[in-house]
């Protein structure tokens, strides 16, 4: 039987709901529009120094919000060296190692692998801080398994915003959308199991990291083309069953013999 902290009806205190709304929100808000009225352009820097500064601004935004409306989650803005994180660090090789073989090295001097991942690593401090750190902290009173689907499937809706601001297909965004729903349910996953944060940050860093070395004409011929949906799903399935996974083992009680199965090989302590 599910533990009833996986979905349970919360206490309905209008503060808390207050605090909810403002993030979901306020944070979508200024997530799509309010930070890019800051001038970054203006800066007589090269681009990819300008990306890096836009995410690292965004990020402490996101951090300076959780400090204020959900304290508690800051917790997991510390790295708790345990087995648990030597088993996410693991489910990251698996997923991410095959995307970052293929990158294109051939074609890159090291100045652009090592900007490509600072950069990749940047938008994972602020994507994974917004919706992993606060609209996950918003909503993980009414469980974690309503946290974990609720910020998952608002940080794909928010791929949508790519058909306007992006120049991609309606086509090729509706299958980045349905991806990154999955993506961001393996990063709940990744967080809750390993008790920080920053495990999701390098996953998302090394997903992105392969587009930052791969050319303009290639990057722009695929985000205006069709979906291949055999494509996404064949990563999106394997992410779900996978964070479904985590969670379950992160949570005491949620299916007995998976559980079970944890605490005998260790995986749950």
């Amino acid at each position: 039987m599910e533990s009833t902290y996986l979905f349970h009806r919360p206490d309905p205190t209008k503060h808390r709901l207050t605090k909810v709304i403002a993030a979901l929100v306020g944070g979508t808000i200024l997530c799509d529009w309010g930070i890019g009225f800051i001038p970054f352009d203006a800066l007589p820097l090269p681009g990819h120094w300008i990306g890096i500064i836009y995410r690292t601004c965004s990020g402490s935004m996101w951090f300076a919000a959780i400090w204020y409306l959900y304290p508690q989650a800051l917790s997991r803005f510390k790295v708790h060296l345990s087995k648990r994180l030597l088993i996410g660090l693991l489910v990251v090789l698996f997923f991410a190692s095959g995307l970052v073989f293929h990158s294109d090295f051939a074609h890159s001097s090291i100045f652009d692998v090592v900007i490509g991942f600072l950069f990749s690593l940047g938008i994972g401090v602020d994507e994974d801080f917004f919706s992993r750190g606060l609209i996950f902290g918003a909503f993980e009173s009414y469980g974690i398994q309503t946290a974990a689907i609720i910020s998952s499937v608002h940080f794909g809706l928010l791929h949508f915003g790519n058909v306007i601001w992006g120049g991609q297909s309606l086509s090729f965004t509706s299958s980045q959308v349905v991806g990154a729903m999955a993506f961001g349910y393996l990063c709940v996953g990744l967080m809750v199991y390993t008790k920080t944060i920053w495990v999701p940050v390098l996953f998302h860093g090394l997903v992105d990291f392969p587009m930052q070395l791969e050319s303009a004409a290639s990057f722009t011929k695929g985000v205006t083309g069709p979906a291949d949906w055999g494509q996404t799903f064949s990563f999106a399935i394997p992410y779900a069953i996978a964070g479904w996974v985590l969670i379950t083992l992160s949570t005491p009680g949620s299916f007995g013999r998976l559980t079970s199965w944890g605490e005998r090989f260790g995986l749950v302590k």
